[in-house]
């Protein structure tokens, strides 16, 4: 179904996009109740101890005081004394559609309850989406709530597989008809895109009602892009252009070249790095600020690699990824030249120094992971990138909020998502520990509530389990 390119309003979307309720395996009429549970109020940043949290089919049906509540008959109680309930996480940036079969349950398993695919490389992306949302629907499939863009587009040359390749206005605003009749959730542009291209996609994809995201095409300044109405701006190096002293020069030099090629575009990046000011980023920050552009800033896509040894070591993490994959990243780490670990060393301090900026200047922020990339791990780096984020200046509730409130924002849902309230959809996660007093508490996951269904802590192990499995079998009959 054809979601966010028609008149249906986006709340509705976020009721639509899970498996309905009877394919989670929840009972019909039955109640989940969780009793003297502490609710983490992600609005405002206030606990609410002691409360009993009553699920329904796949809605909140109450949130009140113990004292004053009774337990319906019949119904499934959880004792959830001294622990913390939040809203379910959303990776805002991921590339799973082609291996959903293995990594949507580990989002489901890290508390992950929703996501947003960003491209997907087989050139059947469209249909390989629409399938998806089928066997979540039935319920053939267990995993977030997904919505997906398909393919990006790009320019004629693109730079990532599957792409659709424009050059002109004309063949943009063409592409953004296509991708909209097949059921594209949104729109994302990428770097190689012209200038015309580009503001051909803007204008079709306004005249259309359906969002465009992505990357700042080179030929694009972060201004321009914000002003034509791009709705989220993904990776903080796609902000280097603007924060460069020199960086209209830089990308006048690489847009003259014919045939720029990787060392080319490494060359363009390093001296960007090189010439980084925290001031030069202001007309970028401004412009966003005032068209309310989304920024994803994920940190955790630049900082793994260059911590590929941190990542390595966390066997839960690195367990449920195939073997042939870790090794092929573990190779690709190793021979990268030295140059490239020192711009992208840099790239990553000054990205750190970039989220602290927009996040004071109130440039609204989700986060993203980037899994698909190398010792990114689906569900597990999320929570590396709230991480990230804190260390970059965010308080750990301003840090959860990327992850619950503001995306509900940023999808015009907050009336069926974000938050730990009656009627919202019941997306929700019990923790072990405070997330507001230490970020990394959002992992101490003692069970999940996905789409009204519980989850506790062993079928949590259970799908980690086979997600393990399933990464050990071999390439021919991996699913």
């Amino acid at each position: 179904m054809r979601l966010l390119c028609t008149a249906l309003p986006l709340a509705t979307l976020a009721a639509l996009v899970a498996p309905p309720l009877f394919a989670q395996g929840t009972p019909p009429g039955q109640t989940l109740v969780l009793t003297g549970v502490t609710v983490v109020d992600v609005r405002e940043g206030r606990l609410v101890p002691n409360q009993i949290v009553a699920v329904k089919g796949n809605r909140i049906d109450a949130v009140t005081a113990t004292r004053a509540s009774s337990i319906p008959r019949g119904a499934r109680v959880i004792d959830a004394r001294g622990r913390y309930l939040i809203p379910g996480l959303w990776d805002m940036h991921v590339h799973s559609a082609a291996a959903a079969a293995r990594e949507f349950p580990i989002y489901l398993a890290l508390g992950v309850t929703g996501v947003r695919n960003m491209h997907t490389t087989a050139d059947t992306a469209l249909a390989l989406v629409r399938g998806l949302k089928r066997q979540l629907a039935t319920g053939a499939l267990l995993g977030p709530r997904f919505l997906a863009n398909g393919p990006i587009v790009d320019g004629p040359v693109p730079a990532q597989r599957g792409s659709v390749a424009v050059g002109a206005a004309a063949a943009a605003r063409n592409a953004v008809d296509s991708l909209v009749a097949g059921g594209a959730d949104f729109i994302k542009v990428y770097i190689r895109l012209p200038r015309e291209a580009y503001f051909g996609v803007a204008a079709q994809a306004k005249r259309r009602r359906v969002p465009f995201v992505g990357h700042v095409p080179i030929s694009v300044r972060a201004e321009e892009a914000a002003d034509a109405g791009q709705r989220s701006i993904e990776h903080t190096h796609e902000l280097d252009w603007s924060c460069s002293t020199q960086g209209d020069s830089i990308r006048t030099a690489f847009l003259a070249d014919p045939a720029p090629t990787r060392e080319t575009y490494q060359h363009a990046r390093a001296g960007l790095t090189a010439t980084w000011s925290g001031e030069q980023c202001a007309a970028a920050i401004a412009a966003m600020k005032r068209n309310g552009t989304w920024f994803v800033p994920t940190l955790v896509v630049g900082w793994a690699p260059l911590r590929a040894d941190s990542v390595s070591a966390d066997s839960a993490a690195i367990g449920v990824v195939p073997g042939a994959t870790v090794e092929w990243w573990r190779t690709e780490n190793d021979q990268m030249p030295s140059e490239v670990r020192r711009v992208a060393e840099a790239e990553l301090r000054s990205g750190i120094a970039l989220v602290g900026l927009l996040h004071e200047a109130g440039v609204p922020l989700l986060a993203g992971s980037d899994t698909g990339n190398p010792f990114v791990v689906p569900g597990f780096s999320l929570h590396t990138e709230l991480e990230l984020l804190v260390h970059a200046g965010l308080s750990p509730l301003a840090a959860i909020q990327t992850a619950t409130v503001n995306p509900a924002r940023f999808l015009e849902a907050t009336d069926s998502m974000g938050t730990v309230e009656e009627g919202k959809l019941a997306d929700l996660v019990l923790l072990d520990g405070d997330p507001l007093a230490d970020i990394r508490n959002t992992a101490k996951i003692r069970a999940v509530i996905t789409n009204g269904r519980y989850l506790d802590r062993a079928a949590l192990d259970s799908l980690l389990t086979n997600a393990r499995r399933a990464a050990d079998l071999p390439p021919a009959t991996k699913p």
